[in-house]
């Protein structure tokens, strides 16, 4: 009987020695788990915050890199951070990714010159010794860049000029010479248009497969390609993708199109299109009546006429060479015409129809019609106004330019020497 006493007791001693030393073992590996588990959670948060230092590095960089680059930052084991800056359409896109062991983060924006509401020209007219005229209910609002000449009240139709003053704020001295973009954006809008092409079957997509077709910006970027005229409609297209026409594009307001890039000569935006998008042209853009276009929407027209001969008896040909923005339309984000060649002509680049606006940027190097309202900012060589059968240049009749009703901080299209911010986050 005391033998099987002593023998339980020795079971029962060891039973606890080896519950005591599992109890150890839990409590060693729950202590290196949770420490682990601590140091992973740790590194993803600080990934997200280095992701930051990345970003600002891309806003700070001033030229375009073709292959990922590792930056330098406060050095810690076993974390990396790679930064990428390209083109994308008329703004830039930043790609910044940081690595903790085998965790990822992957941060994406659509970058553009910082404009500040307040600071910012809300109107730069370029300086072509002619004074700026102001007519009927006009109202120009913001800190304004105008010619030697400066500006005057004028009369069209039986109309003079109605406000208390002028200019509703500071007015500078112009030059002779608008901000210009910087070079790799107006290389790549040129590649855009010239030379762009979809190389590799994989890189495509099939515009009749499927109703919703997306792309994820951290993924590599798809598209369409076409020598015909494209029509868009009873589909939703999102993210980074591109679609190029050699002839023409139409988006009808069937289409929901979310921060893609279209590319074509001519370039038709059906009454009452919602999306965000950008339309990239070398002879015609047409947005339709009651179109509503999300920031940071673009629309952009590059005329290359530095080597070519113009034709100024043929009309219809000059005439086709313009943004037209038709009226209760709103477009958030920039409106862009560039000629490589300025020509001194009477003919409207940029038309803004009444009871439209464009909250952002409007950047002209030629004449800009504006019947409606620009929130934001303007840079134009010239107005023009086409009224009573006569065409008034570097007169504005019964139209707004302010800077009261957009962001303290927004973005447009890549100038030279100019700051930059992100103007959307991607997905």
């Amino acid at each position: 009987m005391k033998l099987k006493i002593k023998s339980g007791a020795l079971q029962f001693t060891v039973f606890i020695a080896v519950l005591i030393a599992l109890l150890l073992a839990g409590l060693v590996l729950y202590a290196y788990t949770f420490i682990y588990m601590k140091e992973q959670s740790k590194g993803a948060i600080e990934n997200i915050q280095i992701a930051d230092i990345g970003m600002q590095s891309l806003l700070e960089q001033k030229e375009l890199n073709t292959d990922t680059l590792t930056i330098d930052f406060i050095k810690k084991e076993n974390q990396t951070i790679k930064t990428h800056l390209s083109q994308w359409g008329v703004f830039q896109k930043g790609i910044t990714i940081t690595q903790f062991r085998k965790k990822k983060f992957t941060k994406t924006a659509i970058i553009g010159s910082l404009i500040t509401a307040d600071k910012s020209p809300t109107l730069f007219l370029q300086e072509t010794h002619n004074a700026l005229t102001v007519v009927g209910s006009t109202k120009i609002q913001g800190i304004a860049y105008l010619p030697t000449q400066g500006v005057n009240s004028g009369y069209i139709a039986g109309n003079s000029y109605y406000g208390t003053q002028l200019i509703y704020g500071r007015i500078e001295k112009s030059t002779s010479e608008l901000p210009k973009p910087e070079k790799a954006f107006l290389d790549a809008v040129n590649f855009y248009l010239k030379e762009y092409k979809i190389d590799r079957q994989e890189d495509y997509i099939n515009l009749n497969s499927t109703v919703k077709i997306t792309n994820s910006f951290k993924e590599k970027t798809k598209g369409f390609y076409s020598q015909n005229a494209i029509t868009l409609e009873n589909k939703i297209i999102s993210g980074n993708i591109i679609i190029k026409s050699e002839t023409a594009i139409k988006v009808r307001k069937t289409a929901l199109l979310n921060d893609l890039i279209l590319i074509a000569p001519i370039i038709e935006i059906e009454d009452e299109t919602i999306g965000s998008f950008q339309a990239i042209a070398s002879k015609k853009i047409t947005l339709g009546k009651k179109c509503n276009l999300s920031y940071p929407s673009a629309l952009l027209l590059f005329q290359d006429n530095k080597n070519s001969v113009t034709d100024n008896s043929n009309y219809n040909a000059l005439s086709e060479n313009q943004i037209f923005i038709g009226e209760g339309s709103i477009l958030k984000g920039c409106v862009t015409y560039i000629q490589t060649k300025e020509t001194s002509d009477f003919l409207t680049q940029v038309v803004l129809e009444k009871d439209s606006k464009i909250k952002g940027q409007v950047y002209c190097n030629g004449n800009f019609e504006i019947k409606g309202t620009v929130s934001g900012s303007v840079y134009t060589k010239q107005f023009v106004a086409n009224q009573a059968g006569s065409i008034f240049m570097n007169h504005v009749y019964n139209a707004t330019i302010e800077n009261e009703t957009v962001p303290a901080i927004y973005g447009g299209i890549i100038l030279e020497q100019q700051p930059k911010t992100v103007l959307k986050w991607l997905y």
